[in-house]
């Protein structure tokens, strides 16, 4: 099972090449498609579907929002009025997620969920140097936004946000697990002893080296993307998580006080953006969205309106036109219907029901935090609704599952 192991690494590291667009038989397809039904069928081959029965008795709680998900998005698909679009979008962002999903949480072992985030990591990495080459030439959009390979910049901080997150936990995590202890135990006259630079210790300075290089680059080119939402969700989510550990540490009068301060923060933080011009067109333009959004939605509460087609029942404004509603609520309402939003609505109570009884659990609370980014960042952008996205999406889900078979 080792080589379908690399596979799920691999898969993760190549997540922009979904970028790569053609067509098999006219068929429409990604590098990053195949990727995925190549480690599919040799999880098929090497008799992965063996444990299948297992593995859905283990996660009951998964299986029917997950189902309740699927219904909502074929009926809404089903009923689209340009089912090419929609069925392109129920294949790429719900069964082929999925697909890695199930191979996923039967091969992957708590142990291995380190090497998972790195990967994520590396591909953020890459992402940014070549993002930062865009930078450097000026190319930027009509915004003055870095949005390097992406079609937005929005898509670009969406995707980095989550590798940011990731290499400032393990940042912190090694640099406090390597930091020498208050008392050495030695008598002032003795000399320290002498440290030769072993590989171990080399492999580490290295690997320190790499996570904090990350994190910077990262920062630096999520900050050229402009993206208030990235920010306010992985800021809110960073302080979030922190609330928790507090609490969880019988420290609630300094989570209470960590609480206020937020609050405070954010509420300036917005009134300073809002009041900004462009950030008043921003707001502005949104509420324009989420208002014929919803009027959308009461048109076609049960069956949606197909994903996809959003920008279709949209008016002429922006002129650069709106793909998706600004807000993954929305998202889910309009293109899966009621029965896929109380699916979804389901599937996240779940999760956060599950990981705050696993707390003290190691990469419990990593997971909770950047679900909290997902669903804060959510409020204003559509962070399932794309194929990297939605993966990374399903990869959370999927490595809470992983910790709940093997506390």
């Amino acid at each position: 099972m080792q080589v379908l192991v690399w596979g799920i690494y691999l898969i993760i590291f190549c997540l922009p090449l979904y970028l790569v667009r053609f067509k098999i038989f006219s068929i429409p397809t990604t590098v990053l498609e195949l990727l995925i039904y190549g480690l599919f069928v040799l999880w098929l081959i090497k008799g992965g579907y063996k444990g299948l029965q297992k593995l859905i008795k283990d996660n009951k709680g998964l299986f029917w929002p997950i189902i309740l998900i699927l219904i909502g998005v074929t009926i809404s698909t089903i009923f689209s009025w340009d089912l090419r679009v929609s069925a392109g979008i129920w294949k790429a962002w719900f069964i082929d997620p999925l697909l890695f999903f199930i191979v996923f949480v039967s091969v992957i072992k708590k142990d291995d969920l380190k090497n998972v985030f790195k990967a994520l990591i590396l591909s953020g990495f890459v992402v940014s140097i070549i993002s930062l080459i865009y930078l450097i030439q000026g190319n930027l959009n009509f915004q003055g936004r870095l949005q390097g390979i992406y079609d937005s910049p929005n898509f670009l901080a969406m995707y980095l946000a989550v590798p940011l997150i990731l290499s400032l936990w393990l940042s912190l995590r090694i640099l406090l697990k390597n930091c020498p202890p208050k008392d050495t135990g030695r008598r002032p006259s003795e000399a320290p002893p002498s440290v030769s630079a072993s590989p171990l210790t080399m492999r580490l300075g290295l690997r320190r080296v790499f996570l904090v290089s990350s994190f910077l680059l990262l920062g630096i080119v999520l900050f050229f993307t402009k993206s208030f939402g990235a920010w306010m969700g992985i800021l809110g989510a960073l302080a979030f998580g922190l609330i928790l550990y507090l609490y969880n540490q019988n420290k609630k009068k300094s989570a209470l006080i960590l609480i206020f301060l937020i609050f405070a923060i954010i509420f300036i933080l917005g009134l300073v953006k809002i009041n900004s011009l462009e950030g008043l067109r921003s707001f502005d333009a949104r509420f324009i969205i989420w208002q014929k959004a919803w009027q959308t939605f009461n048109q076609y509460p049960l069956i949606g309106i197909g994903p996809g087609t959003f920008q279709d029942y949209f008016p002429l404004y922006p002129k650069w036109g709106v793909p998706q509603p600004h807000n993954l609520f929305l998202a889910f309402l309009l293109q899966a219907g009621i029965i896929g939003f109380i699916g979804f609505i389901w599937l996240i109570l779940y999760f956060f029901k599950k990981n705050f009884k696993l707390l003290t659990t190691q990469y419990s609370l990593l997971i909770v935090v950047i679900m909290s980014y997902i669903l804060i960042h959510g409020l204003v952008d559509t962070t399932y609704w794309k194929n990297d996205l939605s993966l990374i999406f399903w990869l959370i889900i999927g490595t809470m599952a992983v910790i709940k078979k093997e506390p």
